[in-house]
């Protein structure tokens, strides 16, 4: 059975989660911080600025984009979505893709195995 907790526990359970929200908040500040001075000020990032953040080479990340964009013109749809994944930040004077990847959803699609990823 479970020990019934008292005021004082609750109390101190308190004062330990304000102190760990407080450390977080200051871990969370100075990474803002080092993000900022490298220019990273979001999630959506070109392949250069996300390749190191994922461990991967540019030339994966565009490949991987190439891949979902052959399955996108031809109305099929893969693991990798436009617009969740990645998208096209392109200029409207521009003919050529400006890709850009959210680093935390491009990461979750990199953690399905390539041989279980849906190919459309």
């Amino acid at each position: 059975m479970a020990k019934s907790l008292t005021i004082a526990d609750l109390q101190q359970e308190m004062a330990q989660l304000k102190a760990e929200m407080l450390s977080m908040r200051e871990q969370l500040s100075w990474m803002s911080r080092i993000f900022s001075a490298y220019g990273i000020r979001g999630p959506w990032l070109t392949p250069p600025k996300a390749a190191p953040l994922l461990g991967l080479s540019h030339d994966r990340i565009i490949d991987e984009i190439d891949r979902a964009e052959t399955l996108r013109m031809l109305g099929k749809q893969g693991d990798l979505v436009y617009g969740t994944h990645y998208r096209d930040d392109r200029s409207t004077e521009s003919s050529s893709a400006s890709w850009k990847v959210h680093v935390a959803n491009f990461d979750e699609f990199l953690k399905t195995p390539p041989d279980q990823r849906r190919a459309g």
